[in-house]
């Protein structure tokens, strides 16, 4: 697991401290947390949860580095340095990216960021059976692929370059 431990933005010019928790309306908040002071525990607290409630689990390393967004020095360093320590992972969960809600579970699988929406797509106003309609009324399901293909090529995943 790999996560690192920055304050973003630390700067002034808000009411409260990066480091340090807050609690209002019954509630912790902790700046730092969401950017990325969370990686550690969240680290830690997963793999305790696992042994607690006696699940197995695959030996584990945790990595906490403390560059800044866009610097690698310390990564760079703990590759170089502990590869033999890390050996060959047969999976690296980056514990850094952003939750929607405080209410939903967020998973993202690239660093590329999220791009979060609700897509509609409808196709006729009376109910119709599929007996009845089923050739003449286009498949919702088809027409949203196609509009999301006009963005993303979907074998490449790349976003096309007209957007």
């Amino acid at each position: 697991m790999y996560g690192h431990m920055d304050k973003q933005p630390y700067g002034d010019g808000w009411d409260t401290h990066p480091c340090d928790p807050v609690i209002k309306d019954d509630r912790l908040y902790g700046r730092g947390s969401s950017d990325d002071g969370y990686a550690f525990f969240t680290a830690i607290l997963t793999i305790k949860a696992c042994q607690d409630l006696g699940l197995s689990h695959p030996r584990c390393t945790i990595t906490i580095e403390g560059s800044e967004e866009g610097e690698i020095a310390d990564l760079i360093h703990y590759m170089q340095n502990y590869k033999d320590d890390l050996g060959s992972p047969d999976l690296i969960i980056c514990l850094d990216a952003e939750a929607y809600t405080e209410d939903t579970l967020t998973v993202t699988n690239s660093l590329r960021g999220c791009l979060n929406f609700d897509l509609k797509a409808t196709v006729g106003t009376n109910h119709c059976h599929s007996g009845v309609g089923g050739g003449i009324i286009p498949n919702s399901f088809q027409i949203l692929t196609n509009l999301l293909q006009r963005i993303q090529d979907f074998k490449t995943q790349d976003v096309l370059p007209e957007f």
